[in-house]
């Protein structure tokens, strides 16, 4: 979550900058490029955390930080709004731990890979110069593989987001953007066999990320 705040707040640090450099009194704000668009992105996931229980133990997962990447098809709509339909992807190594009564075993190796598929809405803010920065929000659903050590079973699950960045247009075409997000998939829900019985549980995975990309109008 520091992580989203400082990335955000930096982003919206410099679009201010050089929105005060740039403003002239006597024109309008300039508006966002219509159109629709295409976007690349790579960046980084931070660690999260997870715990479920089962007959007789309890599991503890921690998911280490990693890479993600996301790709999206967009298109700008009335009022500095645009939106988009994105497709996500990070894999990230677990270290796990098995608690049974006063004993406990650690895993290492394990992982977890999540795909999303997200529609996401986002203001730009209208302001001079080339610079823009944005808010945004997204929801939809992602399929998440786990093997934790006990678990081995992929599902479906709601993701969210929340989304702060900025852009800088080096052609009237193509942008650079960065961007902080704050990411939430679950609940995923689990189903374990042991000899103890069956049971099940259910467990959210969020976390803190950031992206860099290149958006293509067209």
């Amino acid at each position: 979550m520091r992580l989203f705040i400082s990335t955000a707040v930096a982003a919206l640090a410099v679009a201010g900058v050089a929105c005060a450099q740039d403003a002239k009194p006597a024109k309008a704000p300039a508006a966002a490029p219509k159109g629709q668009y295409v976007s690349v992105a790579a960046g980084y996931i931070g660690k999260s955390d997870y715990d479920y229980g089962f007959t007789g133990g309890r599991v503890e997962g921690d998911l280490d930080a990693n890479v993600q990447f996301a790709g999206a098809w967009g298109a700008s709509l009335e009022g500095n709004w645009r939106a988009e339909l994105a497709v996500g992807y990070r894999s990230q190594d677990i270290e796990t731990t098995v608690r049974v009564g006063p004993l406990s075993q650690t895993f290492e190796g394990d992982k977890a890979q999540t795909i999303s598929l997200d529609l996401n809405a986002y203001y730009d803010f209208p302001v001079n110069g080339p610079v823009k920065p944005y808010l945004g929000a997204g929801i939809g659903a992602a399929s998440v593989k786990i093997d934790d050590g006990l678990l081995d079973d992929k599902g479906s699950a709601l993701t969210l987001q929340a989304i702060a960045g900025a852009s800088v247009a080096v052609s009237p075409r193509v942008s650079l953007f960065a961007e902080a997000r704050y990411q939430r998939v679950g609940p995923i829900r689990v189903e374990t066999s042991t000899s103890g019985g069956d049971s099940k549980s259910k467990f959210d995975l969020s976390s803190a990320g950031a992206l860099v990309g290149v958006r293509f109008g067209f």
